[in-house]
């Protein structure tokens, strides 16, 4: 396991420390509220300044800096976010080209982790990268990662990344997620903070689902990468004006839920969209009528009536 940052500063970070100078040739901007300030020009025109303290004053803990979560970091950058973690286990190779925004001819073989904190510090030189996680999500890692943040944005793929909301609800920091299909996505807004975010049906499915395997929560690494290889959905087409809208959507339901501002898709709602339908909509993931739910029931009845 490489974990940066549990006390550590990201050895690729000091480049990126602002002088005055910098400033000076860039604008002249030399304290850093003059430069947030001007950063947050346009932004200030819609919210209020509590509402944009609120948000830069949040640590957000994203994983997964691919196709949906690189614009989410670039997007915090804007707002001005002071305090970031990030965690991502892979490098950049060709096939993420085409959609992952951080992607180029001269990031590929670095990891997304590096060339994220790079790229935050490049938007806002003020900001701290205060944690890097350069690694699957384990039980080593998951607690620390969340734990003292104030936002996780959860994009990580992989069937371990249930980990990550484990830890967000037993510390009560809230979360969000959003997943790409081929021509659309979700987004979801869990605030732990006020709820367990988890219906009886849920509950009950993945107990159904894992009942003759250890639980997620007590498996070592090794048992984490099977967990993953065994659940672990097969590489899907991916197109980079879906994935991009769904971090847009990510964000959008981040600063919603930290600001109160708004009409949220926080659990129980999310929202779902299709880009060649040219269709949106929030919809109610309890409805007997979700597709998800229907496919839940049947799987514990035709369980339970196998028993008798």
């Amino acid at each position: 396991m490489n974990l940066l940052g549990f006390g550590f500063k990201h050895p690729t970070l000091s480049a990126f420390i602002p002088s005055k100078k910098d400033f000076q040739d860039c604008g002249g901007f030399v304290t850093e509220q003059e430069y947030i300030d001007g950063m947050l020009t346009r932004t200030g025109l819609f919210m209020d300044r509590a509402a944009l303290d609120t948000v830069r004053n949040t640590t957000f803990a994203i994983a997964g800096l691919g196709g949906v979560g690189a614009i989410t970091a670039e997007l915090l950058a804007r707002w001005g976010v002071k305090k970031f973690r990030l965690l991502d286990m892979d490098r950049y190779e060709d096939s993420n080209l085409n959609r992952q925004l951080f992607a180029t001819s001269k990031t590929l073989g670095r990891t997304k982790v590096e060339v994220s904190a790079e790229r935050i510090r490049e938007i806002n030189p003020y900001a701290e990268i205060e944690m890097t996680v350069i690694d699957m999500v384990t039980n080593d890692n998951a607690r620390p990662f969340v734990d003292g943040a104030g936002m996780v944005i959860q994009n990580a793929d992989r069937p371990s990344a249930k980990l990550l909301y484990l830890a967000a609800r037993d510390l009560k920091v809230p979360l969000v997620n959003g997943y790409a299909t081929v021509t659309g996505g979700r987004v979801q807004a869990f605030d732990y903070r006020n709820s367990p975010c988890e219906s009886v049906i849920e509950k009950y499915w993945h107990k159904h689902k894992m009942q003759a395997m250890k639980p997620l929560t007590e498996m070592s690494v090794e048992e984490v990468k099977e967990f993953d290889q065994k659940f672990v959905h097969a590489t899907a087409p991916s197109l980079n004006f879906v994935t991009n809208q769904v971090g847009c959507l990510i964000v959008a339901e981040a600063i919603k839920l930290l600001t109160g501002q708004g009409r949220s898709a926080q659990y129980p709602w999310f929202v779902e969209f299709d880009t060649f339908t040219c269709r949106m909509r929030r919809r109610h993931s309890l409805s007997p009528f979700e597709p998800g739910n229907v496919k839940r029931i049947k799987g514990l009845v035709e369980k339970v009536l196998k028993k008798s």
